[in-house]
């Protein structure tokens, strides 16, 4: 049922994720103010890597305690290591190692997953009564650059490897939610990145899966791509990017 993290936990993938939590802080950040109304007693962070989306979960919120779970043994290390809290190895498909969370958070994980939809629901059914689970999915990425959409391309393809949709959004349009669990929020926001960032992140993933990628699409592509994304990456070429996250609330009835 789990697949494992296209991008991997190496030094490099970690890197990619502080990037990552950089570029989405603001509206993740304005997701969870707008839908956790008090501080929850407990709240776990699914798939919390080295630990930015954990920390981000307890300013917001407020939360007496945040529970941060991933598959990665390195990831759950380097994120004790960066500063307290609590830290767990969990796998996705297996049931939470906590009883009753009160917020359930999980940000661009279940795009690692197969079956999203059905792993979305079973997360839910673990909320105590009252609780909250708050998702984050990309539904498109729009651009006019042909470098990014080939490297999007790519990337897709990479994620399929692993039995996943890097686009898990519209999935979410379909969570087979038992009796007493609602659909609360959906909502597609757009969110700008600059184009440099993106680039920095395409680059640190195209490192981790170049073999993978070399061998599908041939040596001279992936370096092709490689060049003209150092090239925007560096402010020598422009081009626009716009991610579309839907942000997912699911509530249990008290």
């Amino acid at each position: 049922m789990t697949a494992s993290y296209a991008f991997g936990d190496t030094a490099t993938a970690e890197q990619r994720l502080d990037i990552v939590a950089s570029v989405f802080d603001a509206p993740s950040r304005a997701f969870l103010a707008s839908m956790v109304t008090e501080p929850p007693r407990l709240a776990c962070d699914l798939g919390c890597g080295p630990g930015n989306t954990t920390r981000m979960i307890g300013e917001v919120t407020g939360a007496l305690r945040v529970t941060g779970l991933d598959a990665s043994e390195a990831f759950v290390r380097s994120a004790a290591a960066r500063g307290a809290g609590d830290y767990r190895v969990w796998a996705a498909g297996s049931p939470l190692p906590v009883a009753g969370p009160d917020l359930i958070y999980a940000r661009l994980l279940l795009a690692h997953l197969p079956d999203a939809p059905r792993v979305a629901a079973t997360w839910a059914s673990q909320l105590s009564p009252g609780g909250q689970l708050l998702l984050e999915e990309v539904e498109r990425i729009d651009t006019g650059s042909p470098v990014f959409a080939e490297y999007l391309a790519m990337t897709v393809e990479r994620v399929r490897t692993s039995g996943a949709d890097m686009f898990a959004g519209p999935l979410l349009a379909s969570l087979p939610l038992a009796d007493g669990f609602r659909l609360t929020h959906d909502r597609v926001v757009a969110h700008p990145v600059a184009a440099a960032d993106a680039a920095a992140m395409f680059l640190l993933n195209l490192s981790v899966w170049r073999d993978w990628g070399t061998e599908a699409f041939g040596r001279s592509a992936v370096a092709r791509i490689e060049r003209s994304l150092a090239e925007i990456r560096a402010g020598r070429a422009a081009a626009e990017i716009t991610w579309q996250l839907r942000q997912v609330a699911v509530s249990r009835d008290r």
